[in-house]
């Protein structure tokens, strides 16, 4: 009875504290112009750096497919491309540092991950050489990240995702990321499993 009673209140204080720190989220479906199929989810959040995230599936549709059979006679090339999809892509906004974030490394709580680091420059079939996840190198503009503001700036740093590690995700209970910067700064993001629930 007693064990009891304290598991429901231990999750009517686990919602309460989801209450107090989720400010909005919202998950739409949308096509662009016919040729690729998107699922997104968007959540801001009341206190901490990461005051955002969104998460986006990217699929080709059979348009898509059909137009790149018109400009490749290649089969394999057009595997290839259709290989890389769905792609994934999870955004951070981080706020109120006074210097821009650099993130060198990122951490899947609980699920091994190897990290592939280079810039993509919008090639479809750089996205198949990601091994589980994809970040930018975190030296570029360090100039930049070494000014230090008067005020505070707002950070974006994006992660692409193969399915196979976005399939770990979803069989979480919940989702714990914790991102690294280059000076060893530590962003934790902690939600329920958006992943899981809007089936991604």
């Amino acid at each position: 009875m007693c064990t009891r009673f304290i598991l429901r209140m231990r999750r009517v204080f686990l919602l309460c504290v989801l209450g107090v720190f989720l400010l909005s989220a919202e998950f739409k479906t949308y096509s662009d112009n016919g040729h690729y199929f998107y699922k997104k989810y968007t959540c801001e959040f009341k206190s901490g750096s990461i005051t955002s995230i969104s998460f986006t599936k990217k699929e080709m549709t059979d348009v898509a497919i059909e137009r790149l059979s018109r400009y490749y006679s290649n089969a394999e090339h057009i595997k290839r491309v259709e290989a890389v999809y769905p792609d994934y892509t999870l955004s951070f906004v981080i706020d109120g540092e006074h210097r821009v974030v650099n993130i060198k490394s990122v951490i899947f709580d609980g699920i091994e991950a190897k990290p592939s680091i280079f810039e993509i420059h919008y090639s479809e079939l750089q996205l198949g050489e990601i091994r589980d996840f994809q970040i930018d190198p975190p030296y570029v503009n360090l100039k930049l990240a070494e000014i230090i503001f008067p005020m505070p700036v707002r950070s974006v740093f994006n992660v692409r995702l193969r399915k196979g590690l976005v399939d770990k995700l979803k069989a979480k209970d919940k989702i714990k990321i914790t991102l690294i910067s280059i000076y060893d700064k530590e962003f934790v993001l902690e939600t329920d499993n958006f992943i899981k629930k809007y089936d991604f």
